[in-house]
């Protein structure tokens, strides 16, 4: 295989060996997702959302101040149990007796949240609903240690809370309250019973609330309750906090906060049993730690709850918070998400939860908001403008690796994941990162091939020759986010007749391979107009480029007519190269509107700023595809562009190319440029 040309440069033997089983494991995983951070009205955080492929996203909603106390019943007389029941049956009755749904609505619909992350309740919900992507949201206060009065005061917040974006958005899914084990709840939580007493209430206003959603509204919603929503589960030294843990919390020196839970599952808060759990979801968190701690978690997990549930069933798993390392650490190790060790064990992260079976793993966090000491988040996986609009303004590493993985192991319709088997010939291996997936539909097979910066560069054979593909005229292209890469196609060939193909890896990178099964010849097609403008005046060829010493920024536009919308797979190709001999990567956007005028200078150049040098209207008529990067020698390099493809407007798309400052030290590449002589775009019906 080769990144120049269409042939197939053939490797070494040896290395490991991936070959696809016979069994199908399931349709993908349910949610794939991200912590989100700022999401403002007339930013373009959305659009950058949707080009991440995730289908989950979770955010922190506190009811402190989405539901103010001033908006419910005091509790004045609710002293008992019996007072606090007779309350919740008078309240859904008729929830206009205690709840000021007209000043609730007019502050969920205006205000700007205004902690560590900037968002609209509405509006970032809103958006969620129109792109298809699951919330789960942590709605909660640390008011638990109260009387029934104040526990009378959460129920009706948990409950307007919840009834408000189910009835809006079809909203299903909530965590109680963030790490109880954490000892800053402890203040609140000073015991499990407290904890225990609280979940039970909030699941009950929750349920409450889906149930008389479902019976005013006519819907079948579904409320899904996650908890414990703990730090982590376990230990190097045993399965803490999931078990009693001996440290200086004394809250769980009986019972692990996962222990405490599950034996609750099905007990009210009156400490009656019930026939229905009181969470659906076994909900933690883990960071500092490799695939390996995954794998042995989700097993041990696993076996914990059958032994702890009064069911004896296990509830599937969702990481509502995880990454390599988590923000303090980050901040003391030298390295970030656009190092090969970070990213490339992030991706085995995601390949062993996919393995050992996880519900879901959402991400934190989507962009690098600003913490309170004033340091952004190591964490963000997107730079963000912390001001403003609160726009993103680049990607990082392990985003574009996030992303490829997104795209092809979330769970969608006609995907099933494929069992596989690796086998090595003397390179280190580690079997359950690597895994398949196969969309049925249209003829696709993806291999996601994490490989670990601490390991040499090796050969690796795909053997797929078992059945499961046909291989006569199918085409296979490989995307890498590695150091030089940021996840466009490094290689492009044909699979052997036999099904076998061996390629060299090289360390610290990560792969998806895709296999399109034969069918129509690829539409190519040049492009329609291809040029280049800066300051100093348009070029014949395409050019992209950052302003230096006497050097103009430079940007590039494409246009093409294409023969269908929704192929089942489209690249970008360009024909040039850097010109100072090294790589750049810049960033493209497709255009849904193309009627440019035929003398483009830099004053009317069609969205873009071109004061900061960057895309502009994004999210409406500009919307992110990928990064690109230009070699360092000439040749042909490419992009998928598949997914961007379906906003072309009457068969035309257009692309802008262009190297964007991602954050204010982002000056590596002043004065730098990428030339390109020839656009194609090529398509698979």
């Amino acid at each position: 295989m080769t990144g120049t040309g269409t042939g197939i440069a053939q490797a070494a033997t040896g290395g490991i060996t991936v070959r696809l089983g016979p069994a199908d494991q399931g349709p993908g995983m349910k949610l794939v997702g991200f912590n989100t951070g700022h999401f403002m009205p007339g930013g373009n955080t959305a659009a950058w959302l949707e080009y991440s492929n995730v289908n989950a996203v979770r955010f922190f909603a506190s009811l402190s101040i989405w539901c103010p106390d001033a908006a419910f019943d005091d509790g004045a007389g609710v002293e008992t149990i019996d007072d606090f029941d007779a309350r919740v049956e008078q309240l859904r009755r008729d929830s206009r007796e205690f709840i000021d749904w007209a000043a609730l609505r007019e502050l969920w619909s205006t205000h700007i949240y205004e902690t560590t992350n900037h968002y609209n309740l509405d509006y970032e919900l809103t958006q969620l609903h129109r792109l298809g992507i699951t919330p789960i949201m942590q709605a909660a206060e640390l008011a638990w240690n109260s009387p029934w009065s104040g526990l009378w005061l959460m129920w009706q917040k948990h409950y307007a809370f919840t009834y408000h974006v189910a009835s809006r958005w079809g909203v299903e899914r909530f965590n109680f309250n963030n790490e109880p084990d954490h000892p800053n709840s402890d203040h609140d939580f000073v015991d499990q019973q407290i904890y225990i007493r609280g979940l039970q209430i909030a699941s009950d206003a929750i349920r409450a609330a889906i149930a008389d959603v479902n019976r005013e509204h006519r819907t079948r919603l579904r409320a899904i309750v996650q908890a414990p929503v703990i730090t982590h589960a376990s230990q190097t030294s045993g399965p803490f906090h999931m078990d009693a843990d001996p440290d200086a919390d004394p809250r769980d020196d009986e019972h692990g906060w996962g222990e405490i839970s599950l034996r609750n599952l099905r007990t009210d808060y009156h400490g009656r049993e019930v026939d229905h759990d009181l969470f659906d979801v076994f909900d933690t968190h883990l960071y500092n730690k490799t695939a390996e701690t995954y794998t042995y978690e989700l097993a041990m997990m696993d076996e914990k709850m059958r032994s702890y549930t009064p069911t004896g069933v296990a509830l599937p798993v969702v990481y509502s918070e995880f990454n390599r390392r988590n923000t303090g650490a980050f901040e003391t190790s030298g390295d970030d998400l656009n190092t090969p060790l970070v990213f490339s064990e992030l991706a085995e992260i995601w390949g062993a939860a996919l393995t050992g079976g996880a519900e879901g793993m959402i991400c934190f966090k989507f962009d690098n908001t600003v913490r309170a000491n004033g340091i952004p988040y190591g964490t963000g996986h997107y730079y963000v403008e912390n001001a403003g609009d609160y726009n993103i303004r680049g990607v990082k590493k392990a985003a574009e690796s996030n992303r490829m993985f997104a795209g092809r192991f979330a769970a969608a319709a006609g995907r099933s994941v494929v069992g596989t088997t690796v086998s090595s010939d003397g390179p280190a291996v580690r079997p359950n990162v690597i895994v398949a997936a196969r969309d049925a539909g249209i003829r696709r097979t993806s291999i996601w091939l994490p490989h670990h910066s601490a390991e040499a560069a090796h050969p690796v054979t795909l053997d797929l020759s078992a059945g499961r593909v046909r291989p006569k005229g199918a085409a296979i292209f490989v995307q890498e986010v590695s150091a030089t890469h940021s996840g466009d196609v490094i290689m492009l060939g044909s699979l052997p007749d036999n099904g076998k193909l061996t390629v060299d890896q090289p360390a610290g990178c990560v792969w998806m391979i895709t296999v399109l099964e034969a069918g129509r010849s690829p539409d190519v097609r040049r492009a329609r107009r291809a040029f280049g403008v800066s300051p100093s005046g348009p070029s014949p060829s395409v050019v992209v480029g950052r302003a230096g010493a006497d050097v103009d920024p430079a940007v590039g536009y494409l246009s093409f007519e294409t023969s269908h919308s929704r192929p089942r797979a489209a690249l970008l190709e360009l024909d040039g190269a850097a010109t100072d001999g090294a790589p750049l990567t810049f960033t493209v956007y497709a255009l849904i509107k193309t009627d440019w005028d035929d003398d483009v200078t830099w004053d009317s150049a069609p969205y873009l700023d071109q004061e900061h040098v960057r895309a502009d209207s994004v999210g409406t008529v500009a919307f992110p595809a990928g990064q690109l990067t230009a070699a360092a020698e000439a040749g042909t390099v490419r992009l998928d562009v598949t997914s961007v493809l379906a906003k072309a407007r009457n068969g035309r798309i257009g692309f802008l190319l262009i190297r964007e400052r991602a954050h204010d030290e982002d000056t590596a590449d002043n004065g730098r440029r990428a030339e390109f002589t020839a656009a194609r775009l090529r398509t698979w019906a």
